[in-house]
């Protein structure tokens, strides 16, 4: 989806991510409270996508509902894996860890890509998200031991394949 010459995005791209957006906070409304109170959700629904439709500042990035599952699947198999794994080295009397700050270059495009490898790695058992320099495009990260870090390069792979095709930021 690209935006036009000045910037912002096209006035059917907005209306296409209004009616994703919609449906999206309406399915959560059911999720949580049933089909009570329809009209509230709905009209809730639809004052979050009209609002978030009417600021978005750029052109959204394309909806691939598949991609979004198989990274969920993803991400609780490292998280479960991972969560094993510290709680292997972290209970025996002995720890088994050697905790270490690592530069990670990311490969990434600006923006919400990297915004979201910066907060997935914070929540990946075992490693957690520093800094990130701007200007080397890089990440630092702390983690327990420098075998962690595989995580952090299968996530951004993971990170890659969903933006796919997406514009940069």
């Amino acid at each position: 989806m690209a935006a036009d010459h000045s910037g912002s995005t096209q006035p059917h791209q907005r209306l296409i991510w209004f009616f994703q957006v919609l449906g999206l906070l309406l399915l959560i409304w059911i999720a949580l409270n049933g089909l009570d109170d329809l009209l509230v959700g709905l009209l809730a629904a639809a004052a979050g996508a009209g609002l978030g439709a009417w600021l978005v500042p750029e052109a959204p990035y394309p909806w691939r509902p598949l991609r979004w599952l198989r990274f969920a699947v993803f991400f609780l198999w490292e998280s479960l894996k991972g969560g094993l794994d510290v709680a292997v080295r972290a209970l025996p009397p002995r720890l088994l860890i050697e905790p270490t700050f690592i530069d990670h270059p990311v490969a990434l495009p600006a923006g919400k890509p990297t915004t979201l490898l910066v907060s997935f790695v914070s929540l990946l058992p075992g490693t957690l998200s520093v800094e990130l320099d701007e200007q080397r495009h890089c990440l630092v990260v702390h983690a327990l031991t420098a075998e962690g870090m595989a995580s952090v390069d299968r996530l951004e792979e993971k990170l890659k394949r969903l933006f796919a095709g997406a514009p940069s930021a």
